[in-house]
Order: structure tokens, then sequence, then C-alpha cells
């Protein structure tokens, strides 16, 4: 009776964690499935073990601890193992690879990536699992300097798309082929791509994901030159939804970094650095997640006439990075 009252509260616990991950309560996920996890049996209660760590992992990766993140990818390909199943494995080996790519291990991130598309090839042509493949392995490609391959590969991702029935999934695959096209100066089909993951992604399911796909349309736009009334909107999305979430501190940095950079493109270059200025000024976060302001600030200051204030914030770039390895 008091194995049963246990396996019953559990399976609730698990069912619970489940929902706060459905409705994106990333910091509760991540707060609660460690528990959940403890009092489950990974060898006879193996599936409910399975969600409860691709939850985890997930939220993990929303909230930025990547510590965890890695942690728990790592323990999911010992219950795919366990479960005997190949899809849960390849997905085991991507989130893996994910983990290790926020982490900076970009070349451990691409053998991860490459591992599992080896294993893909013995699940059906129908499988799901191919989306989930192609996205970890183009972003791994990129990471590692290998756009161009990374680029030939990406029809195979849009040929695979009908493969999933979630809209929100979808969406994220949309951004990851506009974030790609950019990338290779396609910035027409990057467009195209991104307004596609711009109609299928819901902030309601995932106010974190809405907020951070706007600013990062915002950027890529803005690099390639492109500051028009779109641009101008999801710059505006991203701030009044980072403004309703607990963001983290490199959302901050990445949202002070567009808006300075729009600034700079309005033709404003003060404006831009008056911006960068007031936050740096009040950050006290983790400093690698100022390498690309500085970087960016050093761009600004070169174009105004002053190189050695621009050589002085590439010094401070430098920094930030050694200080946050």
């Amino acid at each position: 009776m008091d194995h049963f009252r246990h396996g019953s509260a559990a399976q609730l616990q698990v069912a619970e964690v489940l929902r706060a991950a459905r409705d994106g309560e990333h910091e509760k996920v991540t707060l609660q499935g460690p528990q959940v996890l403890a009092q489950l049996n990974p060898k006879t209660e193996a599936s409910s073990y399975w969600l409860v760590q691709e939850a985890l992992c997930s939220a993990a990766h929303a909230v930025d601890d990547y510590e965890l993140m890695c942690r728990v990818a790592d323990q999911m390909k010992q219950t795919a193992g366990q479960l005997n199943r190949t899809d849960l494995t390849i997905k085991a080996l991507l989130a893996q690879s994910t983990a290790r790519r926020c982490v900076g291990d970009d070349a451990n991130a691409l053998s991860l990536a490459r591992q599992a598309q080896c294993l893909v090839r013995e699940l059906d042509d129908q499988s799901p699992v191919r989306v989930q493949l192609y996205q970890v392995l183009l972003a791994a490609l990129v990471e590692a300097g290998h756009p161009d391959e990374a680029w030939q590969l990406h029809q195979e991702l849009a040929d695979s798309l009908h493969l999933v029935a979630d809209g929100q999934e979808q969406g994220k695959a949309y951004w990851t082929l506009g974030n790609l096209a950019f990338m290779v100066c396609e910035p027409d089909l990057g467009v195209h791509y991104h307004q596609r993951a711009a109609e299928l992604l819901v902030p309601a399911q995932d106010m974190v994901l809405w907020a951070r796909f706007n600013r990062a349309t915002a950027e890529l736009r803005l690099q390639a030159g492109i500051l028009n009334e779109q641009v101008q909107d999801c710059l505006q999305r991203a701030e009044l939804a980072f403004g309703l979430i607990e963001a983290g501190d490199l959302d901050h940095a990445g949202l002070c970094l567009t808006r300075s950079r729009a600034a700079a493109l309005r033709g404003d270059p003060a404006r831009a650095m008056a911006i960068l200025e007031d936050f740096t000024s009040r950050y006290s976060g983790a400093p690698e997640h100022l390498v690309p302001l500085f970087s960016w600030w050093a761009q600004l200051l070169e174009q105004s006439g002053e190189p050695k204030a621009a050589q002085h914030k590439r010094h401070q770039a430098q920094q930030a990075g050694k200080d946050g390895s």
C-alpha cells in the first residue's frame, strides 16, 4: 500500500513538472525536476524518468543554466539505453550536442551531432526526430566554423518540416533556417524564414523563446543593414517580453547590443554608445556576456575616428572573455 501511494504521488509530481514545462514555467521545472528524479527509479520507471529529464534539460537551456543542462543531457543517454529506443538515443545525443555548444565546446558538439546523424538512418523516413537532428546539426556546424556545409544541408531541414505537427517546433526550425540564411549573406531568404517563424511561434506558449526570437531576428536584420518598421516592431516586442519575464544576464546584454545597433543604423552613434555606457556601468553579471558589447563599442569608436579609445574597448572585450573562462 505504501509503495502504491509512493508511486501515485511520484506520478502526480511527474505530471506537474510536465505541465510546468508545457506552460513555459522554466524556473519551476529546474527547481522541481531534480526532486522528482530523486523519487523515481531509473530502472523500473525509465519512461517517466526520461520525460522529466527531457523537460529539465530544456528548462535548464531556457534559463541559461548550462551546468545543469550538461549534467542532465549526459544522463539522458543512459536512460535512452535503458529504454532501448534509437529515437531517444538520438534525442539524448542532440541534447548533449546542444549543451556542449552552449558552453563553447564546439568540437564535441559537432561530434555528438554527427553521431546522431549516423543513427537517424535507422529510423523511418517520416520520423519527426529528423527535424530536431537537422536543427542541432546545422547549429553545431555553424559554431564549429562550417557555415557552407551547414547551408548545403539547409534544404534537408526545410523539406522535413512537414513531419512536425506542432507549430512551435516548426517555428523554431524556421528560426534556425533564417539564422543560417543571414550567416551566408542571404538576407532576403533570412527575412522570409524568420517571418514564417514569427507566424508560428506563440508567446503564450513560451514567452522566453518569443522574446529571444524577436531580439535575435532584429539583431540579424540590423547586422544586414536592414532597419524598417518590421525591425522596429521586433525590437519593441523583445523589450516588452523581456520586461514581463525574469530575463537572464545574457538576454539583457543581447537586448542592449541590439538597441545600440539600431541607434547606430538610425545615424546616431553617440546614442548607440550611450546605451552601451549605461548598461555596462550597471552590469554585475557574468563578464563573458559583455564581450560582444565591447567589440561593437570598439567598432563604433573606430568609425567615429577614435582609434585609441577603440583599442581600449577591444582590450576590455579580451579581458571580459578571460575573466569569464
